[in-house]
C-alpha cells in the first residue's frame, strides 16, 4: 500500500481468506487486471465450442 504526501492510504486492498487461514493481499489494480485475465481465459477456452456451434449450421 503506497502512502500519499497527506499520510493517507493511495491504493485500496483487499484480503481474501480460505478456510485453512491462507491470505492473499491484493492491491485493486491487481484484482482488476486478474479479473480481465480470467475472462480472458475463459473466452480463449469457450471459444471452441462457440465455433463448434456455427459449424453446425
Amino acid at each position: 500500500m503506497t502512502k500519499t504526501k497527506g499520510n493517507e492510504p493511495n491504493d485500496e486492498v483487499i484480503i481474501v481468506t480460505d478456510d485453512a487461514g491462507m491470505q492473499l493481499y491484493l492491491s485493486e489494480k491487481a484484482t482488476n487486471r486478474l479479473s480481465w485475465i480470467l475472462t480472458g481465459v475463459c473466452v480463449v477456452l469457450s471459444l471452441p465450442v462457440i465455433i463448434l456451434a456455427f459449424m453446425c449450421i
